[in-house]
């Protein structure tokens, strides 16, 4: 059991570092496309082109992890060809759980630990999306307006 959690903790830290990576690359990217100057700076089209790459790049990351844990399944002798190892990794880091590929007894706790590596990676997926959206949505111009026109309406009424 030792080996299985130190094995698993060392993928956990990888997998930690391909997410922050993912995160402080998408940041990079949002502030770069912020920063130019044009006049599509707040128009939907730009922040729905920002929100899907962002949403794109953090899906990518989420990919690469789950092959991380394939490869490390292949490493372990678990399976003998990457699509199953891919397949069983993608539904333990997805938290599926559908049971019908199993680990060996030897190795079955890298699983378990590898979904809750899976449910911490995609919170901090959704807080990043979250955070990103709502600064998207609050400094475009064209979102300001209409927010500023459902107060008015929401104020006129009472």
């Amino acid at each position: 059991m030792f080996v299985n959690l130190l094995v698993g903790t060392l993928t956990v830290f990888i997998t930690m570092g391909i997410q922050i990576a993912a995160v402080v690359y998408m940041l990079q990217y949002l502030f770069m496309v912020l920063s130019r100057k044009d006049k599509r700076n707040g128009s939907k089209s730009r922040t729905t082109y920002v929100i899907s790459m962002m949403m794109t790049l953090l899906f990518v990351g989420h990919l690469i992890q789950v092959a991380v844990w394939a490869f490390l399944f292949m490493q372990l002798d678990e399976f003998t060809d990457f699509a199953t190892a891919f397949y069983h990794s993608m539904v333990n880091f997805a938290s599926l759980g559908y049971g019908d590929i199993v680990m060996s007894e030897d190795w079955r706790l890298l699983g378990a630990i590898e979904a809750s590596a899976g449910v911490l990676m995609f919170g901090v997926s959704a807080g990043a999306l979250l955070s990103i959206m709502s600064f998207l949505l609050t400094h475009s111009d064209q979102f300001k307006g209409q927010i500023n026109k459902l107060q008015k309406n929401r104020h006129g009424e009472h």
